[in-house]
């Protein structure tokens, strides 16, 4: 994340408030967060193990990011946005197959919603930048 415009900056930081934030909580309270998302501990108990992999997995790539340099910052930015959309695909199913119910499925859906958006639209504007440099 180092050296980037502010507005790239602006959008990484955010994307990584997201990740960090939401990853941080579930990994301190994974039973709260498992309440929240619709997947109480009665029926799923391995779930807080599930929510806090999930968890370490957000903060190591949030953290990877905000350290990250221009040479990798693309190839991370890939990684979560191929991510995002996996969890995506991955509540739209769980939803199709009833394992939540439609807001439950729409809640995660729009967790994974929230950082892919700003995510894209850097890795966008990267790409924008660097091409114009080239030209």
């Amino acid at each position: 994340m180092r050296n980037q415009v502010w507005y790239v900056a602006t959008l990484l930081g955010f994307m990584c408030l997201i990740r960090f934030g939401l990853s941080a909580i579930g990994y301190v309270d994974p039973h709260w967060l498992m309440q929240q998302l619709g997947a109480p501990l009665d029926v799923n108990l391995q779930m807080p193990y599930i929510i806090r992999v999930w968890a370490i997995r957000d903060m190591v790539l949030a953290i990877l990011v905000v350290f990250s340099n221009q040479a990798t910052l693309k190839v991370l930015l890939c990684a979560c946005i191929a991510i995002d959309i996996t969890d995506i695909w991955s509540a739209h199913l769980s939803g199709l197959e009833g394992l939540f119910s439609e807001i439950d499925t729409w809640s995660l859906k729009l967790t994974a919603i929230a950082a892919l958006l700003p995510e894209t639209a850097a890795l966008a504007l990267i790409m924008r930048s660097k091409q114009m440099q080239e030209e």
